[in-house]
């Protein structure tokens, strides 16, 4: 009878420490003893054991549970939080490899339902499931007192889903490095193309450059610039120069054949070839015209 009446006193004492801190007094005042007689009260003016924690190593040993559609499976490392108010810390540590396998069996138990509602491949999302279906944790009422497990678990992808996964997420990490980089050697190209252009055009005197300017000079300044940038406007340059050698070719063909069709529709398509050619080489149509006036203007 004095046995049993010790565990309930104990029990209660603990509850109270638990839930009643704030009516015990100032920290460290002891409650007062519910039974003097009670052997396993502490004695009076004697203070109550404090709370202690341990976290025991971590087993090599991962467990396993079943995924959503029971095809792959979550890699989980459990983690326990060991506390007592009624053992020293050697103590606890002691009881608490005794209970461990136990605790990893309960954990297993408590963690398998919820990770086979889970993607197998969001290990993140079920690892959050998981911590809390075991936020809480529970007790075992050991000889030496009560001892109360947090447990916590990591969880993975299972290595065959993550070995086939793998190339993709290489790849997808690839591609958005190349697309940050080729952004950054663009901005870079643009910048130092525009300064080059900038430098020769105060060095022909052109002043502001036109289309027709910049179309012709771009080419030569994309060589200062950058190698890549520069092979890729030397191939529209000789894109452009093909172009208009063919229509040069037309107009010569068109110069023998010209009595086939009317003056006017000769001279127009004329007119439109001579356009398209100064575009593409860069010249302002007819600025040949503008310079021989101006030096008709200057003879005496």
């Amino acid at each position: 009878m004095t046995e049993r009446k010790g565990l309930r006193t104990r029990l209660r004492n603990w509850w109270r420490r638990v839930t009643r801190k704030d009516e015990t007094g100032p920290a460290g005042t002891p409650e007062p003893a519910d039974d003097p007689e009670s052997p396993d009260t502490p004695a009076l003016g004697q203070a109550a054991q404090g709370e202690v924690a341990v976290e025991l190593p971590p087993v090599e040993q991962t467990l396993s549970v079943a995924a959503d559609g029971d095809v792959f499976a979550f890699e989980l490392v459990p983690h326990f939080r060991w506390s007592s108010q009624e053992m020293t810390l050697d103590v606890l540590r002691e009881r608490a490899a005794l209970h461990e396998e136990a605790a990893r069996g309960k954990l297993l138990r408590r963690a398998w339902s919820v990770a086979r509602a889970c993607d197998a491949g969001d290990p993140v999302a079920a690892e959050k499931a998981v911590n809390r279906e075991l936020r809480g944790g529970w007790c075992y009422h050991d000889e030496k007192g009560l001892i109360r497990c947090r447990p916590s678990v990591r969880m993975r992808m299972d290595p065959a889903l993550r070995e086939h996964v793998l190339p993709f997420h290489l790849a997808e990490v690839r591609m958005e490095k190349e697309h940050r980089l080729g952004k950054l050697k663009a901005d870079q190209v643009q910048v130092l193309t525009e300064r080059w252009l900038q430098v020769m055009s105060e060095l022909e005197l052109l002043g502001t450059l036109g289309a027709a300017e910049r179309r012709l000079l771009v080419p030569f300044a994309a060589a200062l610039a950058d190698e890549d940038f520069f092979k890729v406007m030397q191939a529209l340059k000789n894109t452009r120069r093909n172009g208009a050698e063919a229509l040069a070719d037309v107009l010569t063909a068109a110069t023998k054949h010209h009595e086939q069709v009317g003056l006017f529709e000769y001279a127009n398509a004329y007119d439109k070839a001579l356009s398209e050619f100064c575009r593409q080489m860069g010249l302002n149509p007819f600025s040949w015209v503008d310079t021989v006036g101006d030096v008709g203007e200057l003879a005496p």
